[in-house]
């Protein structure tokens, strides 16, 4: 690695800067790949051991390095749970809704849709198929129904071919299980989605971009729908 001079405030975080748009940057960015030693780094940067470990840990947190007990630090990818739980900081802490959340969901979903429409394989429409299949299964509890509903769209971005749009949705969805959940506690509520996945399957197969996009659209909205619904069914009910 090259030379690089530090200002001696917030050490820990300006090496942490600095190892990260070098592992960014491709020149250290194999996955997997082991990170010189704590009293190398300390060395190369005429800091403390103590301030490097304080960096890693730092681009641990991001999801940059994995570091193994007496086994040093090591290159990795940030994993989709590292994002999702930034993300629900940054909801938290900026004040930003569900609603706000949902509108995003909703047009990444429409452009996933679109994209599966034209990209997806056979192989993966079966799989997508299969999954809306299941959901047919009247004993599944609520949380393996919202898990397969998760997978189901997450299969869709999939098929889109478009690996940064697959990886929001990842994302964003266990941040909406309301948006999964609510619906199919109404009456109706589960053939109603089973009814809206088969539509979707449909339009996928027909390879209609424009047929994809209505069809998801239209099950997004009922969603949307369903959850103020049960919300209000709910506000409605006497309290004991």
């Amino acid at each position: 690695m090259e030379d690089f001079t530090l200002v001696r405030t917030n050490l820990s975080q300006q090496v942490a800067e600095h190892l990260e748009e070098v592992i960014l940057s491709s020149k250290l960015s194999k996955i997997d790949e082991k990170l010189p030693s704590e009293l190398a780094l300390s060395r190369q940067y005429n800091v403390s051991r103590p301030v490097i470990r304080e960096a890693l840990k730092l681009l641990q947190e991001r999801g940059l390095v994995v570091m193994k007990n007496g086994d040093g630090s090591y290159v990795t990818k940030p994993e989709t749970d590292t994002i999702m739980q930034a993300v629900n900081r940054i909801m938290q802490m900026g004040n930003i809704s569900s609603d706000d959340l949902a509108q995003v969901r909703s047009m990444l979903e429409i452009s996933s849709a679109q994209l599966a429409a034209k990209n997806a394989t056979d192989a993966q429409l079966l799989e997508i198929e299969a999954i809306a299949d299941s959901m047919k299964d009247a004993s599944l509890s609520l949380k393996q129904r919202v898990e397969k509903d998760s997978a189901f769209h997450i299969g869709i971005a999939r098929a889109s071919g478009n690996k940064l749009l697959e990886t929001f949705l990842q994302v964003i969805a266990p941040l909406l299980p309301d948006y999964m959940g609510k619906g199919v506690l109404l009456p109706g509520g589960i053939e109603d989605g089973v009814h809206r996945h088969s539509l979707l399957v449909e339009a996928l197969k027909s390879h209609s971009p424009e047929k994809a996009a209505k069809a998801m659209g239209e099950h997004l909205a009922a969603s949307r729908d369903n959850v103020r619904e049960f919300d209000s069914r709910l506000s409605r009910k006497p309290r004991s």
